[in-house]
This record gives structure tokens, sequence and C-alpha cells, in this order.
């Protein structure tokens, strides 16, 4: 028996649907997808809904057409600067008589950790689960071993209520019920790192438009988030102001042209803005549009190491830095990435089973939405029949649904 599932990525520049379908035994397929231009969001969050319920419908729309189906709920992506994250825990005495771990020990470790509350106005959006502690020590699966004490730590995301709630209602406008609500940067990660490169340690950085996501894994779990209110769209913005042109040819320049790094072989040559060579047309150098994309480049690169602190311990990223989002085609960015974080940094590469016209990096967020909602992340021990319905059951009280 197959199940279709969708997702939906509501992006500063694009909305994005897709709409999969499990069959038991059968890897994920593909069978829907639309992207459509989006003019209603900035820097990560919606300031025009209308805009915005438009172009997601029209994308779900054309999905649903493209797969011959229809889904009834959704996982969305969920980014923007209000987006915080901190480390929630609390521990559980093992009850049994003979001091060995059951999944009721488990289960009350982490509703005490879920039972803090954020500041008024903000709710826990997504709850990640870090390594289970026994007596200290980290372990994968608890339930049966002998201890006396267990400790569930979660790094938990919280967002501003009326940002949220925006979200939910573009979906619910369309007749949707959001089963979860997942961070894109965690979305990305699934797609691009794999379970090896998490292990090792690796920091993901997602290049949207407006927003870049980051997400930093150390022993196969997750250590920190971020969102930093800068990407591709600043990039345009800087050379539009710098080569005095309006920013959809400063787009095309940059998407044709650009250069994160300088290119001596390059440095001599002459672009048209429009290419028609005609009346207000004018060349400009491939050297000038190159420093514009460098500084800006640079600076976003600076700003995350400033961001990160601390967690950007090279000794503890043994598999570099991954490169996602649309922003991170532009030629030599990994370079420059490596230069200022002083970590290796690489392109992102996309599993082999997703196809070709697929597997591009501004679609590794939305992809990332149907794999991560087919992963595990119960409680060990913990059967599926305990699993929350919808994300209303999980936020719905805090923001007065």
């Amino acid at each position: 028996m197959s199940k279709i599932i969708g997702a939906v990525e509501i992006g500063t520049s694009k909305a994005k649907a897709l709409v999969g379908e499990v069959s038991e035994g059968k890897p994920l397929s593909i069978v829907g997808m639309a992207t459509r231009p989006n003019e209603g969001m900035r820097k990560g969050e919606i300031i025009d809904f209308n805009k915005v319920g438009t172009s997601v419908h029209t994308a779900l729309a054309e999905a649903e057409k493209m797969s011959g189906t229809t889904v009834d709920s959704i996982y969305l992506a969920q980014t923007g600067s209000h987006l915080s994250g901190s480390v929630l825990r609390a521990s559980a005495n093992v009850s049994s008589s003979d001091g060995r771990v059951s999944a009721s020990d488990l289960q009350r470790a982490a509703d005490e950790a879920k039972r803090r509350k954020p500041e008024n106005g903000r709710s826990y959006v997504h709850y990640v689960r870090m390594p289970i502690l026994l007596d200290g020590r980290p372990v994968e699966d608890p339930v049966g071993m002998i201890g006396k004490k267990v400790e569930i730590v979660y790094w938990a995301i919280e967002g501003n209520d009326s940002a949220i709630r925006a979200n939910l209602d573009v979906a619910n406008s369309y007749g949707l019920e959001v089963d979860d609500l997942i961070l894109s940067s965690i979305a990305s990660s699934t797609l691009v790192a794999g379970p090896d490169l998490k292990r090792a340690g690796v920091l993901v950085i997602d290049m949207g438009a407006g927003v870049t996501d980051l997400a930093i894994y150390r022993s196969g779990h997750v250590a920190y988030t971020g969102v930093i209110p800068v990407g591709g769209d600043h990039v345009s913005g800087d050379l539009a102001m710098g080569l005095r042109v309006f920013e959809p040819y400063a787009e095309k320049l940059k998407l044709t042209y650009g250069l994160a790094q300088h290119d001596s072989s390059a440095q001599d040559e002459k672009v048209w803005i429009t290419n028609e060579k005609t009346i207000g047309d004018r060349a400009v150098s491939r050297k000038a549009i190159s420093s514009i994309i460098h500084v800006r480049v640079v600076e976003l690169f600076e700003i995350i190491a400033k961001e990160l602190g601390d967690f950007l311990n090279p000794e503890e990223l043994g598999a570099g830095v991954v490169l996602t989002g649309g922003a991170s085609r532009l030629p030599g960015i990994e370079q420059v990435a490596s230069m200022v974080l002083g970590v290796p940094a690489r392109k992102a590469t996309f599993p082999s089973e997703i196809g070709k016209d697929l597997a591009q990096p501004e679609n590794a967020t939305v992809l990332g939405l149907l794999h991560y909602a087919l992963e595990d992340n119960r409680l060990p021990g913990q059967p599926k029949s305990n699993e929350n319905s919808g994300i209303l059951s999980k936020i719905g009280g805090l923001l007065g649904i």
C-alpha cells in the first residue's frame, strides 16, 4: 500500500511544492513538483499574505496536477531570523526494581524536558533529539540496559507566534493540515549530509535568496542551528547599486557571469548588461562584477563565523563545510568559504536516486522535507501509535488554535 505525502517550502524568491509517494519496501518517489515566483516574503518572513498564499497554492495545484493525485497534509519548512535554538534537558530515575531502563523512563524525561515554555509570544516548533545519556554516558538506545538515571536532551527551536501562525494559515487556507514544521537547515542537512558526515562533524550552510540557514552536527546529532538574514538577493542588490543597473539585470549578470573569487583570466572581459546592444545598453567588465560579488560573499561568511563563535571548531568538523541552496551555485564560493571559515568546504552532492532535474542546490530544503518525514525520530521503544498526528497537537494551545 502506498502513501502520498507533500512538502512545501515558502522561500524568499520562490514557493516550492513536492508530492511524494511512499510504498512499503520501496524508496521515496517524487511524483509531482512545482515552483512559483514569490514576492510576498522578506528575509524568510511573510510580509504580504495574499501574494504568498497565491504562490503557494498555485505551486501545490500544479504539483498535484503533475502527480495525478491530491495531498491532505504537508510538511512545511520553517526559516526566518525570528527563530532561535537552545538546549532543553531533563532526567528521570530508572523506575524498575531490577534497574533496567524502560521506554516509560525515557518518556518521563522527555516530557519533563519539554515542560519548559519560551517567553510570551513565542512557541517551540521543532525538537531535535540529541544523544541520550545513561548515568552520564551517551547511548543510542538505553532501553533494557542497567542504570540509575536517564537524561534526555533536545535542541529546541522556538519562533515568533505571529510568524509561525502566518505560515500555518497559508497551508490551512488551501485546506491542508500541516503534519510538522521542520527547520529548513535540518531538512537540507537530511538530504546533503548523510550519517557518516554527521558522525564526523559537519557544518551545512543553505544559502537561499533572503536568508542563510545553518546547522552543525557533532557525533551524528544536531549541536547548533541558526538563521542569518543575508542571502543571494543581497549580492544582486550590491551589483545593482555598484553597476547602476536594475536588479533584474543585476540578477542575470550574477547568474551568467558572476564569480565568488577573482579569476585573472576574465578580468579584461567585457559583458553587456542587457545583451541587446541597443541604446541604453552598455558594457561592464567581469572583473567589476566579480569584485562586488566577492566582497559581499566574504562578508556573509564573516557574519557566519561570528554567529557560530566557538561552534566553528575545525577539530570538531571532521567532514568540513557543505554548501547548498541557490546562492551556492556561484563558481568559487567554496574556496571563499574555506578561506574565511578556516575549514575545508565543498558544494553539496545529492543521493543518486534523485533525478538530475531535481538534484539542484536550490531544491535541497524541499526535497529534504520529504526525506526527514520518512525518518524515525521517535524515542527508543516508543510505538507509532503514540506519535502526534499533526503540528497543531504540539503547539495549537500556545497559538490559540
